[in-house]
């Protein structure tokens, strides 16, 4: 027999299917992850600071919420006893007001502590939390559970997470609603009226506290982003800033958004904001398409001996009627010039911003065949604003009374 020198062996690797691993944080007891608090008396159910109370069908019913890492492990192989695996069970509480460093750049703070007076403690394997969540505070604890896989010695982790929190109680809950359209048009050629108010209510629970409350308005001019006082600065503002009532001209402000907040610590005579709930709402200017067209009062015809033409305008509004003239005069702004059709050439002012402009003929007139445009460069004036100098300084009539135009 003869032995071949370039025959290769073929190598075997053995590979375990994953292990089956499924894990829970479990509340031991039975008792409610979900706490009521009650404001005023400052009472919990249940209250994590009790001791533990279980009743006759063993079921905790108050006292320190009892958490362990439930989790199974199973090899699909059976190459070993997966009940042999004990892992190592590690615990983080993660605040969800204000995190800290530790708590962005991890989990949160792990607990380690199993001192039974501290608001988290170690017991064996489970964690014990004595302390109390409102609706405006809670966390989330995390568990980790880590193991090495006997047959490949690879580290598995396991993990699961739970938030708590309190939850006011229906008859202390505060409440503020708007109680009129939360998003409001206007519409400035056919509005009946300028003046617009958002009216406010507050409830605790289902009792109007409208009456009872301090009230506090402020607005934002960025959807939100941020908020400012309203002084008497504001040329809009009207009337109200400190009661439900709140009424501001929009002709002096094209698009706001309002909030109203409420403080009950002393009444009416509260000097700030001390309960979080916020109301909202919202007017902005809407107008309908606007198209103005030029037209001649002697056709577009420019002869040698015609001394002027005068051109004026018509505007039409989408689902309305003309303009009129009184409203022509009071929105449109404009600014006549003349410019050489189908050229880059600059167009050249003819110094007339009224409804109609008389055109001389030097600026239509040639024998060399070009066309021009009469444009009037329409513009749709807005809100009214104060009119002041380079300075700064304010103009204002013989009266004292600040000086505003339409913008």
């Amino acid at each position: 027999m003869r032995q071949l020198n370039n025959s290769q062996p073929f190598a075997v690797t053995t590979v375990f299917r994953p292990l089956n691993t499924q894990m829970k944080i479990k509340v031991l007891g039975g008792l409610s992850t979900t706490q009521f608090y009650r404001q005023t008396s400052q009472e919990w159910i249940p209250d994590h600071t009790h001791a533990l109370v279980v009743d006759g069908n063993g079921t905790q019913t108050d006292g320190p919420l009892r958490l362990r890492a439930d989790y199974e492990i199973h090899d699909p192989d059976d190459s070993f006893d997966a009940s042999t695996l004990v892992p190592q069970v590690y615990w983080f509480v993660k605040d969800n007001t204000a995190a800290t460093a530790a708590d962005t750049q991890t989990n949160g703070t792990q607990v380690v502590s199993t001192d039974t007076t501290d608001d988290y403690y170690v017991v064996g394997r489970d964690l014990y939390v004595r302390k109390n969540f409102t609706h405006l505070n809670g966390v989330t604890i995390y568990c980790e559970a880590r193991f090495t896989d006997p047959r490949t010695n690879g580290q598995i982790v396991l993990s699961d997470t739970l938030p708590l929190a309190g939850i006011l109680q229906a008859d202390e809950q505060w409440n503020i609603s708007i109680l009129c359209d939360r998003t409001r048009k206007h519409y400035p050629l056919s509005a009946a009226t300028t003046i617009y108010t958002f009216e406010a209510e507050a409830r605790h629970g289902s009792v109007d506290k409208t009456s009872d409350v301090a009230w506090f308005w402020d607005y934002s001019l960025n959807n939100g982003s941020t908020w400012q006082t309203i002084t008497d600065d504001c040329l809009w503002y009207v009337s109200g800033k400190n009661t439900s009532i709140l009424s501001i001209d929009v002709d002096f402000i094209a698009n706001i958004l309002v909030r109203a907040r409420i403080g009950v610590g002393s009444g009416t005579s509260t000097v700030a904001p001390d309960i979080p709930n916020i109301a909202t709402a919202s007017i902005a200017w809407r107008f309908p398409k606007i198209q103005p067209v030029v037209f001649s009062y002697g056709g577009d015809k420019v002869f040698k001996e015609t001394v002027s033409m005068t051109f004026g305008l018509f505007v039409h509004v989408a689902k309305h009627d003309d303009m009129t003239e009184a409203q022509k005069r009071h929105w449109l702004l404009t600014n006549w010039c003349v410019r050489e059709q189908g050229t880059q050439n600059a167009p050249r002012s003819l110094r007339a911003w009224g409804l109609q402009v008389d055109v001389p003929q030097a600026y239509l007139f040639n024998t060399s065949g070009k066309k021009y445009i009469v444009d009037p460069n329409v513009a749709m004036r807005e809100v009214y604003d104060i009119i002041a100098d380079p300075s700064g300084e304010i103009f204002q009539m013989s009266n004292n009374q600040t000086m505003a135009i339409r913008t």
